[in-house]
């Protein structure tokens, strides 16, 4: 039941679309914790209601709610009150939490309602149910059974909710909140010691809830997933415990798993693909469409995220220590007195040429001290705040997306959970997260999948890696500094975020985050990378951590051919042969296990046939790279240290080993370089780097072959392979 005037209720819903419905939620909230009620008669006797200047004044009070601009709120009210109530005069109030440039009625006002006695129950009832758990804060929607079953039965509720998030680390799903209200409008009161009665309530609930979750398009094995979550729940902390055991007890139908085959699936413009890598991958390809996207597409887009990532992290590194180098020359703003002027204004405009520098020492000195004393970040730092912010180096959630880019792509045993939950230090202040040992430093963090025996997880880092971490540390010192003295425990955490300096610091969620800076990254790879705004979105929309992850392992095993090296790079304790079903259809595994067979075919032949002058007709190079492989086994070799110096076997050996090199003058390695040149030589349009090495190898090889009168028989190959060379059979392979 409304504890305010029908009159006031039917004007605001009548005009929603200028004040939302949350305020008269909070007109009622205050009624009833503070017992006072706005009145009929308060409308239409042309003074202002007591009522409305005690509400006003609340919202500048945190006791009842933490909003950073109150007077908003309070403008929005006014209008809503001058349209449907012309004839009440509303209360005045500032536009500004500068405390001291208040009235004196409106500050006693203020201080006067951090000083009332509320209703308690009617406080605990609006300060709603909220859990915070492994991730973000929980609200449960729990007023509907608080009204109907009474605060007991809630607190009971609540009670075994909070106790689930907490020793199970997990996030309870919306269905807590589906059986509140469903409870709250079941036919019959419940006796919730009736064993009967609650077994019946929840077996209905039970075909509620999935027939309801089908309906609205949600997947059966993510709905029995969910409800096995809340059953789990519910008996573990509050059926058979404050409520009674269930007869019959709570459904529990069989987890559906689904194969791998059907997992990341999905439909595109181009047809069905499977979207677990950066790139999309088409469940049935060709096998030129295969090599592209083998060799070319899943490489070269690990490539450019690697490259923005790379930039972005040395751009973030010169901007920190351009704010520390600034800070020494800029002047701090403050918290002014009323009247007083000391040419701040001027120093936070645009027209002000050192107003980074300003920004800078104001920072270094107050850090995000302005957030306990409630002030607006654009008093104190130059507009737009979120290019101040950027330009200062504080790290953003999408900032902090790269240097987490570049330590997932160089090691792909790092999951998006572990860096999201990596504690820095324990509770002690002792660093745990990053130690040093005799082979290097280490990245210790949490793999929760993995099990608790083997949850801990060491990755080695290598320099680059190294220096990213540092960086992370040093961006995130000012924040970790300011909620280790906030007592929040997040301070522990590797890598922390703020979206603004006008927002409080807070631990980073990969997952969560990296989704909401899509339009952020498109951005940034066209101005960092100079894409296109077509490839840059669709590159942005495509990418996660976890995709990254993928693509950087599948590389490892296109590289080396190899499943078990794929699964050490991924940090798995096993190999399992199923792994690559996640990420590549069949029809790509099966092309690239015969490649493999096909590559291992043509190195018997060409070893056979090295010196034979059919070597050509007996070997079909798929690529450029075979051939080079090829040729740099066989055709070169460095030349050996007893060779090098016959009368000093086993003394140091003093230059360059590798600047002279040994040739292998065969008929069918000379054959082969000549159709390499000829190929070149006739090239359409420009061929690879690699092609044209060999190009020049050969002519400047086989002259000097020439020139060898001592040998003979050097001058005898030369010319039966230049009668042998075929330029066509080579010349699909000099593009790339």
């Amino acid at each position: 039941m409304s504890a305010l005037p029908e009159s006031v209720v039917t004007s605001f819903q009548a005009q929603l679309k200028w004040v939302p419905e949350a305020d008269l939620l909070r007109l009622q909230c205050f009624s009833e914790v503070t017992g006072d009620r706005l009145k009929e008669g308060d409308l239409s006797s042309g003074r202002t209601p007591e009522f409305l200047r005690d509400f006003v004044s609340a919202h500048y009070s945190p006791r009842f709610i933490e909003v950073g601009r109150p007077w908003v709120a309070a403008l929005r009210l006014r209008h809503k009150f001058e349209k449907g109530f012309p004839t009440v005069s509303f209360p005045a109030f500032p536009s500004t939490n500068n405390r001291a440039s208040w009235p004196a009625d409106f500050a006693r006002s203020v201080d006067s309602f951090a000083l009332r006695q509320l209703v308690d129950d009617r406080v605990r009832f609006w300060r709603g149910w909220s859990v915070r758990g492994a991730g973000p804060v929980a609200n449960f929607r729990f007023w509907k059974f608080h009204l109907r079953y009474g605060e007991s039965r809630t607190d009971e509720l609540y009670a075994a909710i909070r106790e689930a998030v907490s020793l199970q680390r997990s996030t309870i799903g919306p269905e807590v909140s589906a059986f509140a209200d469903w409870m709250a409008t079941y036919p019959i009161d419940i006796d919730y010691q009736d064993p009967l009665q609650v077994g019946r309530a929840m077996s209905e609930f039970f075909h509620h809830y999935m027939q309801g979750g089908h309906e609205s398009g949600m997947r059966l094995a993510t709905l029995i997933g969910r409800w096995r979550q809340f059953e789990l729940s519910m008996r573990r902390h509050l059926l058979g415990h404050a409520w009674a055991l269930p007869f019959p007890a709570m459904p529990m139908p069989q987890q559906i798993k689904p194969t791998v085959e059907t997992l990341n699936l999905k439909i595109t413009v181009n047809g069905t693909v499977r979207q677990s890598l950066v790139t999309p991958i088409p469940l049935q390809v060709t096998d030129a469409e295969a090599k592209e996207l083998l060799f070319r597409d899943i490489e070269r887009e690990v490539d450019v995220v690697l490259a923005w990532a790379r930039v972005e992290v040395e751009q973030a590194r010169l901007r920190l220590e351009r704010r520390i180098r600034l800070a020494r020359t800029g002047i701090v703003s403050k918290r002014l007195a009323p009247g007083e002027s000391n040419g701040q204004r001027h120093r936070l405009s645009g027209a002000c040429s050192d107003r980074l520098s300003h920004a800078a020492a104001t920072f270094e000195a107050g850090r995000f001290n302005h957030l306990k004393q409630r002030r607006p970040a654009a008093l104190l730092y130059p507009k737009p705040i979120a290019e101040t912010t950027w330009e200062l180096g504080i790290p953003t959630p999408g900032l902090l997306l790269a240097h987490g880019a570049v330590l997932v792509g160089k090691h792909p045993a790092i999951t998006p959970s572990f860096l999201g939950s990596l504690d820095l230090y324990d509770r002690d202040g002792q660093q745990i997260g990053l130690q040093e040992t005799d082979s290097g430093w280490y990245l210790i963090g949490m793999k929760r999948r993995k099990g608790a025996r083997l949850a801990q997880q060491q990755i080695l880092l290598d320099k680059e890696s190294f220096e990213v971490v540092r960086d992370v540390i040093a961006l995130t010192q000012p924040l970790r500094d300011w909620l280790r003295l906030e007592g929040d425990d997040s301070w522990r955490r590797l890598f922390l975020v703020t979206p603004g300096l006008g927002r409080a610091p807070r631990d980073w969620d990969p997952v969560k985050d990296g989704h909401l800076e899509q339009r952020w990254m498109a951005s940034r790879l066209s101005h960092t990378l100079a894409l296109s705004p077509g490839e840059a979105s669709d590159l942005a929309a495509r990418f996660s951590l976890k995709r990254l992850r993928s693509s950087a392992a599948l590389l490892v095993y296109l590289r080396t051919g190899s499943v078990q090296r794929m699964a050490e790079a991924l940090g798995h304790a096993q190999w399992e042969p199923r792994l690559l079903n996640h990420y590549l259809p069949k029809s790509l595994q099966e092309f690239f296990t015969e490649r493999w067979l096909r590559i291992f075919q043509t190195q018997i032949l060409v070893e056979a046939l090295k010196d034979s002058p059919h070597i050509l007709e007996a070997t079909s190079f798929e690529s450029m790279s075979d051939l080079d492989d090829f040729l740099e086994n066989h055709a070169l070799r460095s030349i050996p240290p007893h060779l090098e110096e016959p009368d000093g076997i086993g003394a140091e050996v003093t230059g360059d080993p590798a600047s002279r090199v040994v040739f292998c003058v065969e008929l069918g390695i000379l054959t082969l370089l000549l159709s390499l040149a000829g190929a070149v030589r006739r090239a359409g349009h420009p061929p690879c780097g690699r092609a044209i090495r060999w190009a020049r190898i050969a002519e400047m090889l086989v002259p000097y072959l020439e020139t060898q009168t001592e040998r003979p028989e050097f001058r005898a190959i030369v010319a039966e392979a230049k009668q042998r060379a075929n330029p066509s059979c080579v010349a699909h392979l000099i593009y790339g």
